[in-house]
């Protein structure tokens, strides 16, 4: 199959572990890469978490969430795997859903496109692929959709929702039909440990995903609908206060924050 890789230039660790994992598991696929080459100027993990909550002290709750993410990014760090021993055609872009996208998207003609890091995909570019434009979200969509799933997952008690999801990417937020799905079974408690183990999961339930759209003669199953609730940025303050509980859950969900979305999943015709 031939795979484009719709990424950035500034890649989160998820995603470049991901993406090393898939080539390096699956090198028998064509891979090139559309990245989208950001102006902005490249700010450390600190710098990041400064410009979005301010400066952060020692003697305040924030700190312990810089810090923790911080952890977890240098344990992650390790686990990308080389790939230069492959040959991979890249082409550079200035923003994403672009004309020059779109052209070298209709060139390449890919089987699949994964979106990893490149942003929120529109109609022009994941209608693409031959096979599927793709997304690798880690939680239980569509029930848990937005960022941060485990920590939500945690401070609302709903850690049976906590995994990873690759999906088909459509004209909404994690709502695609489910390509392949796992639930996270773990004993380990504080939101570290757990992310990490579903980060490692995640890499193992994309190829899952690549090798089920390779094997085609797939249809699309409607399932209902399900409650599904969207998540935001994680409040270091509300992290502070679950950590001090020993990620014991802090509030019951509240059905009054879902919305009903349609399930449906990606099965053999």
């Amino acid at each position: 199959m031939n795979i484009c890789i719709y990424t950035s230039s500034v890649q989160s660790i998820t995603n470049f572990i991901n993406i090393t994992h898939l080539i390096n598991e699956r090198p028998k696929h064509n891979y090139s890469f559309l990245v989208v080459k950001r102006d902005e100027k490249v700010l450390s993990l600190n710098d990041k978490l400064k410009k979005v909550y301010g400066e952060l002290r020692s003697d305040d709750g924030r700190y312990d969430y810089q810090r923790d993410l911080i952890t977890l990014d240098k344990k992650l760090l390790h686990l990308g795997q080389p790939i230069s021993k492959f040959k991979l055609e890249t082409e550079y872009i200035t923003q994403v859903n672009d004309t020059k996208s779109e052209a070298f998207l209709l060139k390449s003609k890919p089987d699949v496109i994964l979106q990893a890091g490149a942003g929120i995909l529109k109609e022009n570019i994941f209608s693409k692929a031959g096979i599927a434009t793709i997304n690798v979200h880690h939680g239980i969509v569509p029930e848990i959709r937005g960022i941060d799933s485990t920590f939500w997952c945690m401070f609302y008690g709903i850690k049976e929702k906590i995994g990873v999801t690759c999906h088909m990417i459509d004209e909404h937020l994690d709502t695609g039909a489910i390509i392949h799905q796992e639930a996270l079974i773990t004993k380990s408690q504080s939101l570290i440990d757990i992310q990490t183990e579903n980060y490692l999961m995640g890499r193992n339930v994309l190829v899952k995903g690549i090798d089920k759209l390779e094997m085609g003669n797939l249809k699309i199953e409607k399932q209902g609908e399900v409650k599904s609730w969207y998540f935001g940025v994680v409040n270091p303050f509300l992290y502070y206060a679950l950590k001090k509980r020993n990620f014991s859950p802090i509030m019951k969900i509240s059905d009054k924050s879902y919305k009903m979305k349609e399930r449906n999943m990606v099965i053999p015709a």
